[in-house]
Order: structure tokens, then C-alpha cells, then sequence
């Protein structure tokens, strides 16, 4: 019997977006308060900056080794476990009593943060002709992305009737609810990919055989750069966004959480067209116009006061963070086979991790001796050096 299709695409895939949304969910309807909470429950700036750091620093360490064991047993079972997870450690924030009780938590947290995003866009992409994986990925990510806008919405609202320490149990139900659709959908024998748990466990020695073959290859190493200059840049402005917003700017906490929630509505909507673009126009372009920009947008960022403009100015950034996502993805989708697509994707996402600690542990250092304006001025210096890298990238040849 012919899989049931909707736009051309098996409606696994849509199940796997909409479980990815509710897993990406939790964490973000508490983004916008998590550093003023961890600053409530006695921490310094300083604190701060090494807790968020702390995750990106073991995911640099266990992403690839946590793909290999999702393969062992299977990759239903390791995303049965990411939402579990997600949605116990949403619990454990509720419950904790201070910062130190944070270091434990975010060590638990990693067997789903480190896991999950592999897992699904690999997932997801496999489910896709080879000529629309600017479009599925699109897709998929835009219902990923739409965590980003109505996370800080729920968390505006709920704000102001609620404490901070109740709102980590609310967004706990999310991922609950996205582990029961995936259950029901996989329990009709309709897994959204092949069983998992059937395919042959991948050799420590092919693993790096394949890492091998992604260094010498020159777009997976200018990539890495951009990925690593971008996510650094990125940390810094997150980590710092609601304390700048809120204690130097003046702006309510649900002021904050309202601009945070444009930026997360800009970066949603822009991925389905982002996608659909990268399949017809030159990827190098896109992302040299891109990167481009986010240069701009933080050096407006450090002289931007009033809420109009500072909005107008995250909305721009949540447009160049969607397309700049996409475009990446769909990249390295369309170069890679499907039996590399996982472990190729774990490699990237190592260099997210590492500028994405970089840059929470410089957010911390340099709160503490230099003016925002000035980090904000750092950061456009850091993505610089993309823009000669991506202009040295050669069109995809599809051979890895």
C-alpha cells in the first residue's frame, strides 16, 4: 500500500517536524528567563556564562559517540529516551534549589540536546527526494523555528501570573506531548524511517573513515568556519540578550520575551522560502548575502536604544539566522549520501558547539569589563572572516 503523502512529502515527515517543534519547545518557552532565573537562584554573570557553556562543551565531546549508539539501538529508542529527557530536566529546573543543582542538570540534559537534532534532521531529510531537500528541510525547520516564536510568546504571558521556577514546570509537558505523538505514530507500524535497531552497528574505524573523507572535502571545512564564527557571535548576543534588554535598556521582562518572540517569528517564516530559494539560486551567494548582513545588524545593534528600532534590528537577525540555517543544511544535504547524512550532520553541529560555548563563556567575561555596545561590535568582528571563506566555496559535486 502507498504511503500517504501530503505536497509530495510521506506524512512521517510532518509527524517528525511537529515532535520536533514540541521537543524544541520546552526549552524555549523558558529561554527568554532562563539567565535571569539562574541569576535569581544566586548566580553571578560570570556563573552564567560557564553554565551555558558547560553543555556545548560535552556535546563537542559526545555528539558523535551519542549517534553511534543511537545506530547500535536503534534511532527510534534514542529519540523515545531525548524526549524523556527533555521533558524530566524541565522538572529538575523546577526543582532545583541552587546554581550548583544547574551543573548536574545540564550534564543530564545532554543525552537529549546531544542526540535529538541529528537524529530528526537526518531523519527528515532521508524522507525527501534528492531535488527538494532545500524544500524539506525548509519545511521541517520552519516547524522546528515556530518553537522560537511561540516559546517567548507563552513565556510573555505566562510571565506575568507565574514565577520563573513554575514556568520550567509548564514546558515540561511539551516534550510529553511530543513523545506520545511519535509513539502512536511509530506504534501503527509506520515508523517515520526504517527500524533503526535492524541496521548493522557502525565500526569505530568507519566512523572516522568518514570524517576523513568530510576533511578533505573544501565546502565541509569552510562550513565548519562560518558555522563556528557564527554560533560564537550567536552565544554571546543569547547569553546576553535578556540582562542587556532588561537591566540596561530598561525594558520589562515581557518586553524582552515579546522581542525575543519576533526574532523566533522572523526565523520561522523565512525558512520555508529560504528553502525553496536554495534550491534554485546559487547557495555560495545566499550565504555571502547573509553573513553580510549579520555584520550589519550587530554593529546597529551596539547604537539601536529604543524598542522600535532594537526590534526592527532582532527581526532582521531572526531573518538572516533562518536563512543562514537552511541554506547551510540544505548544503550539505545535497552533497552527502544518506548512509553519511547523521554522522556528517553530528560533525557540524560539533562546530556549533564550540563556538556556541566560546561564546557564552566570552558573554560572561566580557559583561563583567566591557560595555554591551562594545561586545556588540566584537561580535560582528567575529563573523568577518566568513565572508572571504564563503566566496572560496566550490558548487556541491554530490560525490561524498
Amino acid at each position: 500500500m502507498e504511503a500517504r503523502t501530503i505536497t509530495g512529502l510521506p506524512a512521517g515527515f510532518y509527524v517528525v517536524s511537529l515532535a520536533a517543534f514540541l521537543f524544541g519547545l520546552a526549552g524555549l518557552v523558558t529561554q527568554p528567563i532562563l539567565t535571569l532565573y539562574i541569576l535569581e537562584l544566586g548566580a553571578s554573570v560570570v556563573q552564567v556564562g560557564l553554565l551555558l557553556s558547560i553543555q556545548s562543551l560535552l556535546m563537542i565531546v559526545l555528539r558523535i559517540p551519542l549517534t553511534l549508539l543511537a545506530r547500535r539501538i536503534g534511532e527510534a529508542r534514542m529519540l523515545y529516551s531525548a524526549f524523556i529527557v527533555q521533558a524530566t530536566t524541565q522538572v529538575l529546573y523546577f526543582l532545583a534549589p541552587s546554581p550548583a543543582w544547574l551543573y548536574l542538570i545540564i550534564m543530564y540534559q545532554i543525552i537529549a540536546t546531544g542526540s535529538f537534532f541529528q537524529l530528526a534532521t537526518s531523519m527528515s531529510s532521508n524522507m525527501a527526494p534528492p531535488t527538494r531537500q532545500g524544500d524539506a528541510l525548509g519545511r521541517y525547520m520552519t516547524f522546528m523555528s515556530m518553537a522560537m516564536f511561540v516559546g517567548p510568546v507563552i513565556c510573555g504571558v505566562l510571565v506575568a501570573h507565574i514565577s520563573y521556577r513554575q514556568l520550567f514546570l509548564v514546558s515540561a509537558l511539551f516534550p510529553a506531548v511530543g513523545l506520545f505523538l511519535f509513539h502512536r505514530y511509530a506504534a501503527k507500524g509506520t515508523s517515520p524511517a526504517p527500524d533503526a535497531a535492524l541496521r548493522p552497528p557502525i565500526p569505530m574505524a568507519e566512523a572516522f573513515g568518514s570524517l576523513r573523507v568530510i576533511l578533505r572535502e573544501r565546502n565541509m571545512l569552510i562550513l565548519s568556519l562560518i558555522k563556528t564564527t557564527y554560533s560564537t557571535s550567536n552565544n554571546i548576543f543569547m547569553t546576553l540578550f535578556a540582562i542587556y534588554a532588561v537591566k540596561q535598556l530598561g525594558f520589562t521582562p515581557s518586553v524582552a520575551a515579546l522581542l525575543y518572540s519576533v526574532m523566533g517569528l522572523a526565523n520561522t517564516l523565512v525558512k520555508f522560502p529560504a528553502g525553496r530559494l536554495s534550491d534554485r539560486l546559487d547557495r555560495k551567494a545566499v550565504l555571502l548575502a547573509t553573513f553580510g548582513v549579520v555584520v550589519l545588524v550587530y554593529v546597529a545593534l551596539a547604537y539601536v536604544r529604543g524598542v522600535v528600532l532594537f526590534g526592527v534590528l532582532v527581526t532582521v537577525f531572526g531573518v538572516c539566522w533562518g536563512t543562514r540555517a537552511v541554506t547551510e543544511w540544505a548544503l550539505i544535504a545535497s552533497t552527502v549520501s544518506q548512509d553519511m547524512k547523521t554522522v556528517t550532520i553530528s560533525f557540524q553541529e560539533i562546530f556549533w558547539d564550540i563556538g556556541a560555548s566560546t561564546g557564552s563563556i566570552l558573554a560572561g567575561v566580557f559583561a563583567e569589563v566591557l560595555p554591551f555596545p562594545t561586545i556588540f561590535l566584537i561580535a560582528a568582528l567575529i563573523n568577518v572572516p566568513a565572508l572571504p571563506s564563503i566566496y572560496c566555496m566550490k558548487k556541491p559535486e554530490n560525490n561524498l
